[in-house]
């Protein structure tokens, strides 16, 4: 029976995750570029059962959630009145330099950092947006109107694609950091992504699929739940039996 509770007790770890994950994305169905997360479970260690057969049958040790990466999928956009709310046409990323190095988000919601006499375009968490080349993007204030034009801002940023955009991790804030699965972030060409002014890009959450799958969820932690307590009920038996 000792197998019996490992295994449920790895049931319910797995399905908590999941519930986890699912969790979260239903908490940001609202946050312009979020992308869904998936999770999938996988097998752990197979062992030889204690049996005198030749065909040594196996026995297993439960079950582990696993991430299947990011729906990166092209949002639905929506029109705002923001002259710095930008949303991509196409699968490319905006480049933000953060402190602990570069990361990439959907979510176009822009806004301007002054300092002195230079107006940045950065990110809610005012992070700055990158160009093409990784380099910050500015614009000179005009000193007579003190006006910024943020149509030049907007001409300097840079998209950026990557071969496997589903293994991007994901960060606080809404965005997404490279990794070794991802490849390398490459500017894109030109004419392959659009920016759209004055749009924004939804949420990629399906709140119908995600309450799917938040109830097969707890339908499995329940029945993982279930082993645990029947392999409980069946050791106490065979310790009554001892006595």
């Amino acid at each position: 029976m000792i197998n019996a509770f490992y295994t449920g007790a790895t049931g319910l770890n797995a399905f908590q995750e999941s519930m986890d994950v699912i969790g979260n994305n239903i908490a940001n169905v609202n946050t312009n570029g979020y992308k869904a997360v998936g999770t999938s479970f996988n097998d752990l260690l197979y062992s030889e059962m204690y049996v005198n057969t030749p065909n040594s049958p196996l026995i297993g040790h439960g079950v582990k959630a696993t991430t299947k990466g990011i729906e990166a999928g092209q949002g639905i956009t929506l029109p705002t009145s923001g002259k710095l709310d930008l949303a991509i046409a196409g699968r490319g990323w905006f480049a933000l330099e953060a402190e602990n190095g570069k990361l990439y988000t959907r979510d176009g919601s822009f806004a301007i950092s002054l300092s002195g006499n230079t107006a940045y375009l950065v990110n809610k968490d005012g992070n700055y947006v990158l160009d093409a080349g990784g380099k910050r993007i500015s614009a000179t204030i005009d000193q007579k109107t003190t006006s910024i034009d943020t149509d030049a801002l907007v001409k300097q940023i840079g998209i950026f694609e990557f071969a496997y955009p589903e293994a991007l991790t994901p960060v606080s804030s809404n965005c997404y950091r490279a990794n070794d699965f991802t490849g390398t972030a490459t500017a894109a060409a030109q004419g392959d992504n659009t920016i759209l002014v004055g749009y924004l890009e939804q949420s990629g959450v399906s709140i119908t699929d995600e309450m799917a799958n938040l109830i097969t969820a707890q339908r499995g932690y329940q029945l993982s739940a279930r082993v645990v307590q029947v392999a409980d009920e069946i050791e106490q038996t065979v310790n009554s039996l001892r006595a």
